[in-house]
């Protein structure tokens, strides 16, 4: 179970198609400048979302093949709609068995199609890189002590301490990456930091600017450590100091079922450049060398016309308190119930 806000909403948003800038070439909006704040930095500031159907890793199928024709883009799009209505149809229909969080839920669930197969951009191939010997280690500990709990199809939990960082509303892994619902975000921007508010666990990261160092290594925040600095139109982040108590790996993302892997020894290098009016285009190189073979990189475009996230008030109340009292209670004895039957201690 999934921590998250209701938000009670009329309609889901229609899929649309936008083009996303090609790695290593002009951006579309190449004559496009952005403005300026009153002390002269670009202005990135507004409300945001990142929702994307674009999978994090290319499908296999698609190997060597990093974009979408316009007639394939445009079969897409029918497809992803004609599975929207059916979604919402299904939702709607009081004989169907109630579920996870349905089409009335997840507004702007689905959204927008690019022209790119994968979010990942680097490796070429636009798949996660290799895991080290370590990193595969880690990895079949993780998928054993995950296996060893579970009861059919169900997720056996016995006590708190089974349940991630995220279902207890204490962190949600950064940089964000393919959430369902409650991918709005806001940039603020101040002489020498600029703020970034997450909807989902109504995170805020606060980066200085003025080129001090980092924390000292002993020191490990779930959310990291961050300092930026401007690259032309560019800002660029650079993250470091995370715990190991988080986990990052989109691999889940993709169905693999798995959380990722610990944070500890990650460093993020994450560039935001406005390309329209519009659009941010979200650049992520991630570096791990105990865990991975190679850097990657993924490319995710934030943009602020999405009607359900274009204002500050858009941005809703993430009413998860610490510990996520309810679920824990519900997961613990739903647990117990399903246990028993099995003969299972």
């Amino acid at each position: 179970m999934s921590p998250r806000v209701l938000i009670l909403v009329g309609a889901l948003i229609a899929v649309v198609v936008i083009p996303v800038p090609v790695a290593g070439q002009q951006s579309p909006a190449t004559n496009w400048t952005p403005s300026r704040t009153a002390w002269g930095d670009p202005d990135l500031q507004g409300v945001y979302t990142f929702s994307t159907q674009t999978p994090v890793e290319r499908p296999k199928e698609l190997a060597g093949k990093a974009f979408y024709t316009e007639a394939e883009l445009k079969e897409l799009a029918a497809r992803a709609e004609a599975a929207r209505r059916s979604r919402e149809e299904r939702d709607v229909d009081p004989k169907t068995p109630p579920g996870g969080y349905d089409a009335v839920w997840t507004a702007s669930e689905g959204g927008r199609l690019s022209n790119r197969t994968s979010l990942i951009i680097d490796p070429e191939d636009g798949r996660l890189p290799a895991l080290t010997p370590l990193g595969q280690k880690i990895r079949a500990e993780i998928e054993a002590e995950e296996a060893s709990r579970t009861i059919g199809k169900e997720t056996i939990y016995n006590s708190w301490a089974d349940h991630s960082l995220y279902t207890r509303c204490f962190a949600r892994p950064i940089p964000r990456i393919g959430q369902a619902y409650n991918h709005g975000v806001q940039i603020l921007q101040m002489p020498g930091y600029v703020a970034i508010h997450y909807e989902s666990m109504h995170d805020v990261r606060i980066i200085p600017l003025d080129g001090r160092p980092h924390a000292d290594p002993n020191i490990r925040l779930l959310n990291g450590d961050s300092r930026g600095r401007w690259e032309g139109n560019t800002l660029v982040v650079d993250s470091t100091n995370f715990s190991d108590k988080q986990r990052y790996g989109p691999a889940w993302l993709n169905g693999d079922g798995w959380e990722g892997l610990p944070q500890g020894n990650m460093r993020f290098t994450e560039r935001f450049t406005k390309v329209d009016a519009n659009t941010i285009e979200y650049v992520v190189t991630v570096e791990d060398p105990t865990m991975y073979t190679r850097p990657w990189s993924f490319v995710l475009p934030w943009r602020s016309d999405d009607p359900n996230y274009h204002n500050p008030e858009d941005l809703y109340e993430f009413a998860c308190h610490e510990g996520n009292y309810r679920m824990m209670e519900d997961a613990l004895s739903g647990s117990r119930a399903l246990k028993q039957p099995a003969g299972v201690k």
